[in-house]
């Protein structure tokens, strides 16, 4: 085997590794985020979250394609190393952003589930504040005079 056969071989296990494991973390933590005030909802909440780390995984080992090929070439270990470093650092970022740009759509889909719990926990109370006020009205009686 190759110096640079080595590299590639390291650098796709490594960035593959590395995408699997953050998608995994984000699909299980990324559901308390989903469910938070919508609990009723988890069938959609689960497909949402399935959608987002498929997401996730085309566009990172779409990256990783990409970023295969190598503009040089590594003549010994040293720079081999050197070259998957570079590599992987550069996948890192990407999942990091990644990781990120999730994390914010989480938080927002967090915020309206939020504000529509709010907004029905809201109508339900006014709604049973003008049933007690018709049932105070007609139960009320004349005074006599």
């Amino acid at each position: 085997m190759t110096t640079m056969t080595g590299m590639y071989l390291a650098y796709v296990v490594l960035t593959v590794g590395i995408t699997i494991w953050v998608a995994r973390t984000l699909r299980t933590h990324g559901r308390v985020f989903l469910t938070y005030g919508q609990e009723d909802q988890g069938e959609l909440n689960d497909a949402l979250s399935h959608l987002l780390v498929i997401g996730f995984y085309l566009v990172n080992f779409g990256v990783i394609s990409f970023a295969l090929k190598a503009t040089t070439q590594a003549s010994d270990i040293s720079s081999a190393i050197e070259l998957l470093s570079t590599k992987v650092g550069v996948i890192l970022l990407v999942i990091g952003g990644m990781h990120f740009f999730l994390l914010a759509m989480f938080a927002s889909i967090r915020s309206t589930n939020l504000k529509q719990a709010n907004e029905t926990h809201r109508r339900d109370h006014i709604a049973q504040l003008a049933v007690a006020r018709r049932t105070n009205i007609t139960d009320f009686e004349e005074p006599q005079r």
